[in-house]
């Protein structure tokens, strides 16, 4: 592809191509809007809205107007390699995002399995639902507008306090049966 491409030429004739989205690095700028140096400041609506990416060509122009605002017309008279780029960064990003998410994930206990946590999993509304009942939100539709980045760490300080009050427990039963063999030998 020529760097003049216009978008929207490239995009009618990648259809026919065996064009497949890739990671790119972050161009400066896609038309006159600057590109954002990562998607920290994204809420996590926004976050949910491009978890959705894939391959077919709708998903160039959500991704403009969901991180840059961009609309349509713009899109399509960007420079096809900036507006590429762009979204192949952005598919990265989102999946690195995705996978600090899938750090707070505390593996269940086997008792925990025993009783059913598995049917438990409710997935991204299931987030939504916490965070709602954690930060007193009546209006599920609010979370939606909190920063991805508040909702994570809310979500690892919770896995890690999970996780001390099991390493706790365990302490505390293991110094239970030490005294409890001491009494029972004498």
């Amino acid at each position: 592809m020529e760097i003049t491409t216009k978008f929207q030429y490239w995009i009618n004739v990648a259809v026919h191509t065996s064009y497949k989205l890739e990671e790119y690095s972050r161009p400066e700028f896609v038309g006159a809007y600057e590109v954002p140096d990562n998607l920290n400041e994204l809420t996590i609506g926004q976050i949910i809205s491009l978890s959705g990416i894939n391959d077919s060509k709708e998903p160039f122009y959500r991704i403009c107007d969901i991180i840059l605002g961009m609309n349509k017309h713009e899109v399509d008279e960007a420079r096809a390699i900036d507006v590429v780029r762009f979204v192949g960064w952005v598919y990265a990003e989102v999946k690195k995002i995705n996978k600090l998410f899938e750090t707070t994930n505390v593996k269940p206990t086997q008792e925990e399995v025993r009783a059913g946590i598995k049917q438990l999993n409710f997935g991204l509304f299931g987030m939504l639902d916490w965070y709602a009942k954690r930060m007193g939100y009546t209006n599920h539709d609010d979370v939606l507008n909190v920063g991805w980045m508040r909702i994570y760490k809310c979500l690892d300080m919770d896995a890690k306090t999970t996780l001390f009050q099991r390493k706790m427990q365990e302490n505390l039963e293991n110094d239970y049966r030490r005294k409890n063999r001491a009494v029972s030998r004498r």
